[in-house]
């Protein structure tokens, strides 16, 4: 059921409903559990729940965090029971195996959305990397087009999406990290 759950965020920008309105509080309450980690960095706070990891910025004037993005991270090795908030196993059963782009640009498209390409700060097509976005939702979706070189990963296999807003605008950009075949460092 991986692969609904990538549509899912895809095309609602959020993670059971939840998106950039949510406290870190909140966040905890949708996911039904405390962080595996929670900690400042020098972007924010950066709560990590296994597969949803969240990020707020601090906002002084109202004396607390502000949301500022989302990532589903499959990244990290297959996930184990205990990397998966069980809301999202009830929802969607065992979140396991690879990602593969073509279901997922399937889902997305049969929920009445399309997906165009485009180009982000660090997009290189010549590495074998390419990126869609959802319009509706700003949802980027990265695909590793050749894995040449790229122990544990295969042809098509997605490699991100998530939620990022940037500074106090409005805009967004999603990004969800997806691998299962082997351990890697976060990019």
């Amino acid at each position: 059921m991986i692969h609904q759950f990538l549509v899912d965020v895809a095309t609602s920008g959020g993670v059971l409903g939840a998106g950039l309105e949510l406290s870190p509080e909140e966040w905890s309450a949708r996911l039904g559990a405390a962080p595996l980690w929670a900690g400042e960095t020098a972007l924010g706070l950066v709560q990590d729940y296994g597969l949803v990891e969240v990020h707020h910025l601090r906002a002084e004037e109202e004396g607390g965090w502000r949301p500022f993005g989302f990532v589903v991270r499959l990244d990290r090795g297959e996930p184990t029971p205990a990397d998966v908030p069980s809301c999202l196993g009830e929802v969607y059963g065992t979140l396991s195996g690879p990602a593969v782009f073509e279901p997922v640009r399937a889902g997305i498209e049969a929920a009445g959305h399309v997906l165009e390409p485009y180009v982000e700060y660090d997009s290189d097509p010549a590495a074998g990397i390419l990126r869609f976005r959802v319009p509706e939702t700003q949802v980027g979706i990265t695909v590793i087009d050749r894995a040449d070189g790229r122990p544990g990963w295969s042809d098509g296999q997605i490699s991100r999406v998530s939620l990022f807003r940037a500074g106090g605008q409005a805009i967004q950009k999603k990004t969800a990290v997806i691998r299962f075949s082997g351990r890697v460092l976060p990019q």
